[in-house]
């Protein structure tokens, strides 16, 4: 090999030396500034079986980056300040999270924080080869929880019509049924949600390494969503009818999750192995030669353009973080003058003789509560009862919406609930409806959500509310506003008084927490 053969083979590496440090340099702000969100993500793989598979992402996404070695090594980084733009949103995105403690927007704003980094600093064209590995990226986020209860529905679905066409008698209460066996209920682990989570990273993967047509990768990431729900339920059939004919006595202690995890496993492989049939290679890409002075000359020339780009960088990292521990800083006040007791409008009153124990939801971390029964003074209709809870500094307290609230309560095990829909109040304004059964109880409840001065039913529209109120210097005030009555022999009759109720109520209510909020 003479000397300009050699020369040319090691230049390249040199072109990307100055890349790679200014690279590492800010991808290292990055992480120590977001170490917070990126902990979090960690600390939800340690605890939760479901994102176990988070362990993985970064050690597969590095070797991805290794197998395309070559093309990068013929290309030559070019910063692009383009890049600012999505930074700069993501931060705004993480601000917003941060405020309002959406932990899953923190999440995903943090973990693209890392592909727009490189975007600035290596440029369009290596993120272009890269794009996949840096899209894997996201699969490091803990997120899918919320499909928790429709793969509930299903599994339920599937197993009771799956024992219905074997012949054997079911009886299905919500999502518990019984057989002549022995009795049987679907839980959070029977949802299935690990194994889809799992099957659709893996089949990802797979199918990025195996095909090279877009139809063939997005066919198999179809079958990789579609087989593990199917063989979800199945699973739970299967298990239902071992423990049926062996008389309870297999598949239902610690056997039950080791045969779910081996009929997963047998899933994905045969998933993969039938996937091989259509595999399709590509020639190994060889890096093409250049001329290296000419490379580390633009190289040179582009310092100037890196170091800009480098320090914009850290200038837009910093500022997501810095901002939110200002706003964070502050305080935002006690919660006073909610009252106690019940609601009273005209055409209400306490009650006079002692009713059935006032119910309170689920939801925690409320900075005040106020409730009660009241009835009509006729005596006619049921008591109708009212639970209003207050939320204020909701990054520092506790938030109103999200997986820890619920009006059953995560907490109360003995309660259950079941959507019914919604209903409307008049003037533009729903609830939704729920069947709550508890010991010896049974509620029909309406839920709402107070933000800002608005109601409204989704937990979406509450979080961008309470975001924005407190971007703009306010306070996150939120209010979970619950109306209930017993569920006797006559619903219809007694949500007719609960509607009664509400309407009335309603209004006087919402001054009464514009008052609060204006305090």
């Amino acid at each position: 090999m003479n000397n300009a053969t050699a020369t040319r083979s090691l230049l390249p590496g040199r072109v990307w030396w100055w890349p790679l440090a200014a690279l590492l340099v800010l991808l290292g702000v990055t992480l120590v500034l977001f170490q917070s969100t990126y902990a979090s993500m960690v600390d939800t793989w340690t605890r939760s079986e479901t994102f176990t598979h988070g362990f993985l992402i970064v050690p597969i996404v590095l070797f991805l980056v290794w197998l395309k070695r070559h093309e990068l090594a013929a290309l030559s980084p070019r910063p692009n300040r383009l890049a600012l733009i999505p930074m700069a949103v993501l931060g705004l995105a993480w601000v917003m999270a941060e405020l309002v403690d959406v932990t899953s927007v923190r999440q995903f704003a943090a973990t693209l924080m890392i592909p727009a980094v490189v975007w600035l600093v290596l440029g369009t064209t290596v993120v272009r080869v890269l794009q996949f590995p840096l899209a894997y990226l996201l699969f490091a986020v803990p997120f899918g929880n919320f499909l928790v209860p429709p793969l509930m529905d299903f599994t339920a679905d599937f197993t009771v019509y799956a024992v219905q066409l074997t012949g054997i008698p079911i009886y299905r209460d919500g999502l518990q049924f019984e057989l002549p066996s022995g009795r049987w209920s679907v839980v959070e682990a029977c949802s299935g949600v690990r194994y889809l989570i799992a099957s659709v990273a893996l089949g990802t993967l797979y199918a990025y390494i195996m095909y090279r047509s877009l139809r063939r990768r997005l066919a198999f990431v179809a079958v990789a969503i579609v087989a593990p729900i199917v063989a979800n339920g199945l699973r739970a059939y299967m298990i239902v009818m071992i423990g049926h004919l062996s008389g309870m006595e297999y598949a239902a202690g610690v056997d039950h999750l080791i045969y779910g995890w081996i009929f997963f496993g047998v899933v994905i492989f045969l998933m993969f192995w039938i996937g091989t049939l259509w595999r399709e290679d590509d020639a190994p890409v060889r890096p093409q030669p250049g001329d290296g002075r000419q490379a580390l000359a633009t190289a040179s020339a582009r310092l100037p353009r890196l170091a800009q780009a480098t320090l914009l960088g850290v200038l837009v990292v910093t500022a997501a973080p810095a901002y939110s521990e200002w706003m964070n800083q502050r305080d935002l006040g006690a919660v006073t003058d909610l009252g106690n007791g019940a609601f009273l409008v005209e055409g209400w009153a306490l009650p006079q003789d002692d009713v059935v124990a006032a119910w309170g939801p689920g939801y925690r971390y409320a900075r005040a509560e106020r409730g009660g029964w009241v009835v009509r003074p006729s005596g006619e209709g049921s008591p109708v009862g009212a639970h209003v809870a207050y939320y204020r500094e909701q990054h520092r307290y506790g938030s109103m919406v999200g997986w820890d609230n619920t009006l059953a309560g995560r907490d109360r095990s003995d309660w259950s609930q079941r959507r019914l829909g919604s209903v409307a109040l008049g003037n533009g304004v729903r609830a939704e409806r729920f069947l709550l059964r508890g010991p010896g109880r049974e509620l029909l409840a309406w839920r709402l959500y107070w933000v800002g001065g608005a109601l409204t039913t989704s937990p979406h529209e509450v979080k961008v509310r309470e975001a924005l109120q407190r971007l703009l210097g306010g306070r996150d005030d939120a209010a979970l506003l619950v109306f209930y009555v017993e569920s006797d022999g006559d619903p219809d009759a007694s949500e007719s008084e609960l509607r009664r109720y509400a309407e009335q109520a309603l209004p006087a209510i919402r001054d009464h927490l514009d008052r609060v909020r204006t305090q």
